[in-house]
């Protein structure tokens, strides 16, 4: 008997990132609200979040290797004079426009109120409400880098 017979086979294959601008950013902004629920339960147990992302480098050997590196989460949630917390969903380092108005934050309130607004902001970027917001955003990032054209690659 074979040992492949043995096994169960399938079809399954693994997924990729997303391909388009708006679903990148939309998985961006995803990652990173869950990143700032994640540093809102550290910063309510009074400890400092330790999150790291995939990074290549070069080992003693000159081999590409995957390491994880550190990564600071910048806090998206500020009190204003009044005492009033209010949370910014950002896009790279800028705002993101919640409405027609030019709104940028939600008022929470307080800091007690902050994980159901988070919860309420992923919930709405899931179901697509941010998605002209989050196009806009992702086309005003791009233009900030530069395309390298055929003559940089090649010198």
């Amino acid at each position: 008997m074979s040992v492949l017979k043995t096994l169960k086979l399938g079809k399954a294959a693994p997924t990729a990132a997303p391909a388009d601008a708006k679903s990148r950013a939309k998985a961006k902004v995803i990652a990173h609200l869950e990143w700032q629920r994640e540093l809102l339960a550290a910063h309510r147990e009074g400890r400092a979040l330790e999150a790291t992302r995939p990074v290549y480098r070069t080992n003693e050997a000159g081999e590409r290797v995957r390491v994880m590196q550190p990564v600071h989460v910048r806090r998206d949630w500020f009190e204003d004079t009044a005492g009033t917390v209010h949370f910014m969903v950002r896009y790279g380092a800028r705002p993101l426009l919640l409405d027609k108005a030019g709104s940028t934050s939600v008022e929470v309130g307080g800091l007690d109120a902050l994980p159901g607004v988070i919860d309420a902001l992923l919930a709405a970027v899931r179901a697509g409400e941010l998605d002209a917001q989050l196009a806009t955003a992702a086309q005003e990032r791009s233009k900030a880098f530069k395309r390298r054209s055929a003559t940089t690659k090649a010198a």
